[in-house]
C-alpha cells in the first residue's frame, strides 16, 4: 500500500478598523506591526508603543475549498514522511 502525506496551506484574511488619537495620522507612524489581532504602533514623537485592537471578524475565515498551495510527500514503509516533494500545486 502506498501512503502519502498531503500538506495544504490555506489563506485566511481579516480586517478591522482602528481610530488613532486626535492629531495623529499614518504620516506620524515610525514603526508598526500586527500580532494577535492588534495593531502595534510607535509614533515618531514617542518611544512607547500603542496598541489598537482590530476586533476583526473571524467567522469562518478559512476557505477550505481553495487552498493556496498543496504539496505531496511519500510515506515510507516505516510510516515516516519522505523529504522529497513528489507533487505540488
Amino acid at each position: 500500500m502506498n501512503q502519502y502525506t498531503v500538506s495544504a496551506a490555506y489563506y485566511a484574511g481579516t480586517s478591522g478598523t482602528v481610530t488613532f488619537p486626535e492629531g495623529k495620522s499614518w504620516d506620524d507612524v515610525k514603526d508598526w506591526y500586527v500580532k494577535w489581532d492588534t495593531l502595534h504602533v510607535q509614533f515618531k514623537d514617542s518611544l512607547e508603543w500603542q496598541e489598537f485592537s482590530l476586533d476583526s471578524s473571524v467567522d469562518d475565515v478559512i476557505d477550505w475549498k481553495r487552498p493556496d498551495s498543496v504539496s505531496v510527500f511519500p510515506k515510507s514503509a516505516e510510516g515516516t514522511d519522505g523529504n522529497t516533494e513528489i507533487a505540488s500545486r
